[in-house]
């Protein structure tokens, strides 16, 4: 690892050299429409770079400190297509390009623009900027996540305000939003891709990462109430690219990805990313392999009319990893050394990820346009695992619990169709988006476990046999549950006083049916029936703009959750969990648009919370006959968020988040055995820190040695509860991290090396079933992209 990185700098300092002479040039010019009018705030950049400005009021722009070469500069601005031209950048000359585009109906993508004027289609469905919108909705983009080379999900929702993540035991991300779990083992409801209800790992196939805060029933139908994660996808740019990219660090990691894309003839465009990833831990024995290839292709079938179809395939291996054991109080957990492995080393989580969807886009006029989006995924999935527990009365180790493997396979078809129109009644305007939407989502399950294991071992030394493996389970395809959604929604945000005020008013109505589809030698009983439910969901809310740039927003919104029954627990017609929220707050944008600042704050409540007691304390944590559900929980979570994103300067950029967030059990009743229930009632949700704070800023030299950039990051968390109990031994401690990065671009190269966890912060995690997770110490990670 060690000579890796000094290969790195070598090789920095390698192509460092050349620059101190070297001279540059500049590109300049105007940007105006069809009629010769100047267009201000129109981003232009060259791509796959770093250099980039914003036209100023009088439609000029220049990019100056540019090494000599041939680049493609794009151009593109909030209702305006998004363009290239080929350019070539001479020592010590400035290029001058005028540039003059049509303006066009938006494109349902994703525009590179900053602050409060980006846009976010596929989130809320509505072709508005942020600062128009009473909604809360955060934004990582692809340069975020280049600059960071973020290459998990909890890399990137570092960045953004009110989000924590609880231990995930390697089989999934477990993410809260505004103090709620959005679904625990990452299931697809509260996950999208492009705004479809996909549920696909992380990986480089995303563009950028979407979090819609609050309830969004009315646009997805039954969800959490914290929030969504939308996935907006890599799409063909329309020009001929290549790029290569290795990544390398400790642990072993070793990450070659490719990007490449053109164009075939005049219609046809493809992209296509391919990523291997394979790493260990400093966790002993744990380890993650994943290989995964996104192609896509778009197909301009007129002027009018677009089709898109994507693909993800994906495969990925990952060890399960509870932690300390389950039972050890956080205090010994302290005393042990973080990287001790408890669990069983061939236990892990593989399986396959696939996903295809086609997109068809027509644009009926200006101000009209429809979608239509068909998507379906099939997740395959083997789990092997076991449960270290802590043995008081030995202070070691046991496996009581047993070994456990469980199959799965999750088969997803949804459809959606959007419509939206931009029209005026007098002097009010109106943006409307009207859809419909149905999925279908089926997921068999089998599981066999062995109950207890034998043996154990130490605190100190983990090291044991697992002598008792149990059968891979077989799926009976006869018996499929399913779920089964539609949905109908309408929004309209109104636009009066001269764009001055603005009202969102919508509602969407659900109907969900959960069953299970009797097929071969099942036999279907005489008295089944479907579950069939359906809901209403409002949403309401207003934006005023009190100066030019600045607006104060409120807004209400409910959700509500399917349950699905489970008699042999005694949930025979469970009620779904729902969700209400009141926010307001105030948006504003800065320094000519390129910075937006966001104020809110929320009182977010959600009921009818699915618990489980348990039967037989000593049972089997693997044995689901163990439980008994109940739905006493009721849960409330209020607070301020501020996050602040854009630039400084064209050459720095700068991304903050800070919340202040106080979540609080208002009932819930939980009984394990024959011993007294335990009321929560007043208690804090635990993984939810008070206060989180986080500062990512990137500044790139112009002069002295152009291409050569730097990055600081500080991301700080309070003390929060690691237990329900909120006791004083289990409550992990506050701490600062800080990040570094380090980066130089010469023509076609890049060389980047980031530092996480400069400051190497000790802390934990708690995982759903109570145990603590060490969290990744320093980490040293390198990479070397090349454009072809």
């Amino acid at each position: 690892m060690k000579l890796r990185i000094l290969l790195l700098l070598l090789m920095l300092a390698a192509m460092s050299w050349p620059v101190f002479s070297q001279s540059v040039g500049s590109v300049s010019g105007t940007i105006s429409n069809e009629t010769g009018e100047p267009q201000s705030d129109v981003r232009i950049f060259l791509a796959q770079t770093s250099f980039g400005t914003s036209s100023d009021q009088a439609g000029k722009y220049e990019i100056t400190g540019i090494p000599p070469g041939d680049y493609l500069l794009s151009f593109g601005k909030v209702g305006f297509s998004q363009e290239q031209t080929p350019i070539t950048i001479t020592a010590n000359q400035t290029t001058k390009i005028d540039i003059v585009f049509d303006p066009s109906s938006y494109q349902l993508d994703e525009v590179t623009v900053y602050g409060q004027k980006r846009e976010t289609v596929h989130a809320i469905r509505l072709n508005a900027p942020l600062e128009q919108t009473p909604l809360s909705v955060n934004i990582v983009p692809r340069e975020l996540i280049v600059q960071q080379q973020a290459i998990s999900l909890e890399d990137a929702l570092r960045n953004v305000s009110g989000v924590s993540k609880f231990g995930s035991y390697g089989l999934s991300d477990n993410i809260n939003i505004r103090g709620f779990d959005i679904g625990l083992a990452g299931g697809p409801e509260n996950y999208r891709i492009n705004g479809v209800m996909l549920r696909t790992p992380y990986s480089d196939y995303v563009q950028e990462v979407q979090v819609l805060k609050g309830p969004a029933s009315i646009l997805y139908g039954d969800v959490e109430p914290g929030g969504i994660v939308n996935f907006v996808t890599k799409k063909p740019l329309g020009y001929r690219h290549a790029s290569f990219e290795l990544k390398t660090g400790q642990y072993g990691l070793y990450r070659p990805s490719i990007d490449v894309g053109g164009k075939v003839g005049s219609k046809l465009d493809y992209r296509l990313n391919l990523v291997y990833e394979n790493s260990d831990d400093f966790r002993d024995e744990v380890a993650n392999e994943q290989f995964m290839i996104a192609p896509s292709l778009s197909w301009k079938i007129s002027d009018q009319t677009s089709f898109l179809l994507e693909s993800i395939l994906m495969q990925n291996e990952v060890t399960l990893d509870w932690g300390m054991p389950v039972g050890l109080s956080l205090e010994r957990a302290k005393e042990l050394d973080p990287s001790n492995f408890y669990g069983y080393p061939s236990g892990t989580s593989e399986g396959n990820n696939n996903m295809i969807s086609a997109t068809l886009t027509h644009r009926f006029s200006d101000v009209w346009s429809a979608r239509n989006v068909l998507a379906f995924s099939n997740q395959k999935r083997l789990l092997h695992d076991v449960y270290p527990i802590f043995d008081s009365s030995s202070d070691s180790v046991k496996y009581s619990f047993g070994d456990y493997r469980e199959l799965s396979r999750t088969n997803t078809l949804s459809n959606f169709l959007d419509i939206n129109g931009d029209f005026n009644t007098g002097a009010i305007r109106h943006r409307v988006m009207a859809s419909f939407d149905v999925s279908r989502i089926s997921r068999p399950v089998a599981f066999n476990f062995v109950f207890p294991i034998p043996g154990g071992t130490t605190l100190g030394n983990p090291s044991w046999d697992n002598t008792a493996l149990s059968s891979v389970p077989v799926l009976d395809d006869d018996l499929l549950p399913f779920t089964l959604r539609t949905g109908f929604n309408i929004q309209d945000l109104v636009s009066l006083m001269d764009n001055k005020i603005h009202v969102l008013l919508g509602g969407r109505f659900s109907q969900f049916t959960t069953g299970t589809k009797f097929r071969g030698d099942a036999e279907e009983p005489a008295d089944y029936e479907d579950t069939d439910e359906s809901k209403f969901t409002p949403r309401l809310g207003f934006t005023y703009e009190v100066i030019d740039g600045t607006s104060v927003y409120a807004s209400y919104a409910e959700s509500f959750s399917s349950i699905a029954p489970s008699p042999g627990r005694g949930l025979d017609d469970p009620e779904p969990l729902i969700g209400d929220q009141i926010e307001f707050g105030l948006k504003q944008s800065l320094m000519n648009d390129r910075l937006g600042v966001t104020v809110s704050y929320f009182d977010l409540n959600r009921k009818n919370i699915l618990q489980f007691d348990i039967i037989n304390p000593n049972g089997s944590i693997s044995d689901p006959n163990n439980f008994r559900a109940n739905q006493s929980g009721e849960h409330s979570s209020s607070g301020v968020e501020i996050d602040i994103n854009g630039k400084l300067m064209d050459n720095w950029q700068v991304f903050s988040a800070i919340s202040f967030i106080e979540t609080e059990v208002i009932n819930e009743i939980v009984q394990s055995g024959d011993s007294e229930p335990v009321d929560y009632a007043g208690f804090e949700l635990p993984n939810n820190p008070n206060s989180q704070f986080s500062l990512w800023t990137q500044y790139t030299l112009k002069e002295g040695i152009p291409g050569l950039s730097a990055a600081l990051g500080i991301f700080q968390q309070a003390d929060m509860f690691g237990d329900r109990l909120n006791t004083a031994e289990n409550t992990i401690e506050g701490f600062t991290r800080i990040d570094a990065m380090l980066g130089y671009e010469y023509n076609n190269v890049r060389l980047q090396l980031n530092v996480q966890n400069l400051s190497e912060v000790e802390t934990f995690q708690r995982s759903i079933f109570g145990s603590y997770v060490p969290q990744m110490q320093r980490r040293v990670i390198g990479s070397l992209a090349i454009r072809l």
